[in-house]
């Protein structure tokens, strides 16, 4: 049930909108160049996560309405900073072989989520952009929140 709860809140904490710059407008501006390697590096850590989710819906198909919520989060955090990011510069990764089985492959997802995590928020701390750091703030706790969803589902992927 906590799951189920959190889902919505975490999509909707991503959609935060910058503060009104002094000149009335609301568009984004682009990182600073200081920046570029770090979205570069959050862009990649997000894109391998969506691929761990990805394979693991694929491995075990009742894991999809599990798994959904963090899905979603991955399609609207990489939306907000593909922006950021040339095309050429969001990595293709081969998705990875996930063993059918449900706890494994619940605990392979975790773990790309940490991964996720510790590196959101080395972003966020190393950001040049107030903007970017507030933006990397809201993606960290999304993800913080979906690893604590997933690890209420215990070790043998069950709710509990």
């Amino acid at each position: 049930m906590g799951a189920a709860l959190l889902a919505p809140l975490a999509v909707a904490a991503c959609d935060i909108d910058p503060p009104a710059r002094d000149d009335g407008s609301a568009d984004p501006t682009p990182p600073p160049p200081e920046d570029s390697e770090l979205v570069a590096a959050v862009v990649a850590a997000r894109v391998r996560a969506r691929s761990v989710v990805e394979a693991a819906t694929l491995a075990v198909p009742g894991l999809t309405p599990v798994l959904e919520p963090v899905a979603t989060s991955h399609a609207a955090h990489l939306e907000v900073l593909a922006g950021a990011v040339a095309d050429t510069d969001v990595p293709a990764p081969a998705p990875p072989t996930i063993a059918g089985d449900r706890a494994r492959a619940l605990a392979v997802v975790r773990r790309s989520e940490q991964r996720l995590l510790r590196e959101v928020r080395r972003g966020c701390v190393g950001a040049a952009s107030g903007d970017l750091a507030r933006v990397l703030a809201s993606i960290a706790a999304s993800t913080a929140q979906h690893g604590v969803a997933l690890a209420d589902r215990g070790p043998g992927g069950e709710g509990s």
